[in-house]
Order: structure tokens, then C-alpha cells, then sequence
């Protein structure tokens, strides 16, 4: 399993990883227990690594909230198997080939299979979270995944939307990602009995902290070391994913660098002088400093949310956590 940084986050990771290895563990149990297509399928996901940022916010919330019980381990599970699920239904629609540096399930299972595992681990995390018997964390989980469905679909009517706003763009943000981690973390507040403050508080920080890793995780896609990013440079643009460097470029860009910008998007694999083209006119525009400026601003309110918690080595791993939020691969 990857930790979520080999340098920046090593002592965020040692003091959560007895943890971490706990989920790991369920989420190797509940993977064990079915039909041989979805153990394979699910098994082959779950090894092939990411960051564990839902299941580690889950647990910093947590303990943050002086909480530390089993249930915290399974919930964790929970939310890596909603955004596990998130994932199968994203390749087949995107036709992805790899996921996290290895073959993606729709490729060695084909799309009906990713699909409907996509399904059964949505079913199964619902199922999962009602044993804890909290009508409250109930509710938290199935608007996160209404809202995620949503959110997948305005997402597919964004691609190639040449009429597509910032303010579209950030809707499919809010519901795809920062749904899910602003639940996660208000689930760490009820398992703590926090009051309704120190909840929204919670769900404050996972909201904004979702919304800057999207942010920066797409303009990241145009600039990132390709290596530490674990996807091609200019996926989405070659897929005519309308993120927001695109659509700030789009809107920045003279009638014939515009033309030019539009002929690639969506046209499949982009070429490496092709990519160096899109990341100079970026560059003119200030395209790319205003997408990060904008996931920096996300950041600035996550930390803030925190303030309302006394000092802690937890509320400190959240804050560094911010950090890394921005900085992983730049």
C-alpha cells in the first residue's frame, strides 16, 4: 500500500498507520467474501494502492474528535469503497486504460463487469455503514453518494462544453469529490458526539480540502512530473475534460490561439510538442497560476475551519495535510 507521500508526510503516515493497516485489512475482508469475479476485480483494485486520503481523513477526524473506536476502521472502509466505486464507473465512461500505473479493470474485465462491481461496492458500503446503527452517519453517506451520481453525470454534460463556466465546473467538483471528503470528515465529528458546530466545522474543512485537491489534481495535469502524478500529462484534454485551466485558457485566448486550443481537445493521445503548445499559451494566459491560486484559496478555508479546535498533534496533521494537499507533485 502507498502512503501518501514518500517524503512529505512520513510522520503524518507513522502516527495513523496502525490504523490504516486496520482498513487495509477490512478492506481486504469484505473483498474476500463474494462471488470470484468481484473478489478478483475488487482485490486487484484495492492492491494496486492510491492515496488513502478518504480513509486517513476519516480517521484524523476521528481522533481529532477524541474518538478511536472500531467504527472508525469501518467507516474508513466505507469511503474507500464509495470512491473505489467512483472510479470503476469513471474508466469505463472515460475508456480508461490504466489506473494508478496498472491495467484498469475495464480493460482486463471488460465494461459490464466494471460496471456492475462499481455497483455492488456502492451497495456493499451502504450495507457495511448500516450495522453501526447511527441513522445520522446514514444520512451523511447516502447524500454523499446521491450527490457523487450527480455529479458523474453533469461531468459527462460538461465534456466538450465549449459554453461550460467556472461556476459549472465547480458544481462537478463539489458533488465528485468534495462530497465525499467534507461526509467523510463530518462522520469523524458524530463518532466523536461533537455539537453541531464542531460538526459543520468538520464538514467545512473535508469540504474545502476536496475541493482544493480536485483543483489542484487538474491543473496538476498539465504540469506535474508525470512520474509522481501516476497519469499521462494532458489526459483530460485529450479526453475534453473541461477543467479549469482549460476553460480559464479558453476564455483568455485570442480567436486563433482559441481555434487551435479547441482542435486538439478531445481528438484522443496529444503529442508531447502538442502538450508543450497548450502549457505556453497556458502560460500567457496565467491559465495555470489562476487554477492553483484558486485550489490555494480552497486550502486557506479548509485551515480556517479548523480554527474553532484547540491545538493538537491531530489538528496540526489535518493543517500539514492541507499543505500536501498543494504542494504533492509540483
Amino acid at each position: 500500500m502507498n502512503p501518501l507521500s514518500t517524503t512529505g508526510l512520513k510522520n503524518v503516515w507513522a502516527e495513523y498507520e496502525p490504523d490504516l493497516l486496520a482498513v487495509e485489512d477490512c478492506l481486504l475482508q469484505f473483498s474476500e467474501s463474494t462471488t470470484e469475479t468481484i473478489r478478483d476485480v475488487t482485490t486487484h483494485i484495492i492492491r494496486s494502492g492510491g492515496k488513502r486520503l478518504r480513509p486517513l481523513l476519516m480517521v484524523i477526524s476521528s481522533r481529532l474528535s477524541e474518538y478511536s473506536g472500531s467504527n472508525m476502521v469501518l467507516l474508513s472502509a466505507v469511503v474507500e469503497f464509495i470512491h473505489t466505486a467512483t472510479l470503476l464507473h469513471d474508466d469505463v465512461v472515460d475508456r480508461a486504460e490504466m489506473r494508478r500505473g496498472r491495467p484498469a479493470v475495464n480493460q482486463l474485465w471488460g465494461n459490464q463487469s466494471a460496471v456492475l462491481v462499481g455497483d455492488y461496492l456502492y451497495a456493499t458500503a451502504l450495507w457495511m455503514a448500516t450495522g453501526i446503527h447511527n441513522h445520522e452517519i446514514n444520512d451523511v453517506l447516502t447524500l454523499a453518494c446521491r450527490k457523487m451520481s450527480e455529479g458523474e453525470v453533469l461531468e459527462l454534460m460538461l465534456d466538450n462544453n465549449l459554453d461550460a463556466t467556472e461556476e459549472d465546473y465547480l458544481k462537478v467538483v463539489e458533488c465528485k469529490t468534495a462530497a465525499l471528503t467534507a461526509g467523510t470528515c463530518r462522520m469523524g465529528a458524530i463518532l466523536g458526539d461533537l455539537d453541531t458546530a464542531g460538526k459543520k466545522a468538520l464538514e467545512d474543512f473535508g469540504y474545502y480540502i476536496g475541493m482544493a485537491f480536485q483543483v489542484a489534481d487538474d491543473t496538476l495535469d498539465y504540469m506535474a512530473r508525470e512520474d509522481r502524478l501516476g497519469k499521462t500529462l494532458g489526459k483530460d484534454l485529450s479526453e475534453g475534460k473541461m477543467t479549469l485551466p482549460l476553460l480559464h485558457c479558453l476564455a483568455h485566448s485570442s480567436a486563433s490561439r482559441r481555434e487551435q486550443l479547441v482542435r486538439m481537445m478531445g481528438q484522443g493521445e496529444i503529442t508531447a510538442l502538442q502538450l508543450g503548445d497548450v502549457l505556453g499559451l497556458m502560460k500567457e494566459t496565467g491559465s495555470l497560476e489562476f487554477s492553483l491560486e484558486k485550489a490555494m484559496l480552497f486550502m486557506r478555508k479548509a485551515k480556517q475551519s479548523l480554527d474553532p479546535f484547540p491545538d493538537s498533534s491531530h489538528k496540526q496533521n489535518l493543517l500539514a495535510l492541507s499543505d500536501f494537499i498543494i504542494e504533492r507533485d509540483l
